[in-house]
């Protein structure tokens, strides 16, 4: 596109305020899983605003005032609420080390158990009881 020079200081100032938020929010989500691309991150941050405000209003992710106020939303925490993008960050977060665990049990599965019993000490008793049902239906 081509920029009216009356209002290419708008659009810059509204671009830069953008990008530098977007890099906010994608080194949080790289610092939860280091593995993902920029691609994959770009992709998850425009599906997340799309689902956050429906996809009627998904054309707004071309504006970069628009995605500048929502950013700043999901980045400032009210009071007891998670945004959609923490919620998500921590999701990423969770999976991410689940996997870690899944593969270095994997490769060493001697110590498998030790695993379990250590992890059990740290757990509350619900937790445990949780733990114990899950176990014994594995067999049936």
């Amino acid at each position: 596109d081509i920029l009216d020079w009356k209002t290419s200081r708008t659009f810059f100032y509204w671009r830069l305020r953008r990008l530098l938020l977007e890099d906010v929010v994608k080194k949080k989500i790289h610092d939860a899983n280091p593995e993902l691309t920029d691609g994959q991150i770009q992709a998850m941050l425009r599906r997340w605003f799309v689902e956050v405000e429906g996809t009627v209003k998904a054309y707004l992710w071309d504006s970069n005032k628009d995605l500048v106020e929502w950013l700043e939303k999901q980045l400032t925490e009210e009071e007891g609420v998670r945004s959609v993008v923490d919620e998500n960050i921590k999701y990423i977060s969770r999976d991410y080390i689940l996997k870690q665990i899944r593969s270095l049990v994997q490769a060493n599965p001697e110590v498998a158990m030790d695993s379990i019993v250590h992890m059990t000490q740290h757990i509350s008793p619900t937790q445990r009881a949780e733990i114990v049902r899950i176990l014994s239906t594995m067999d049936s």
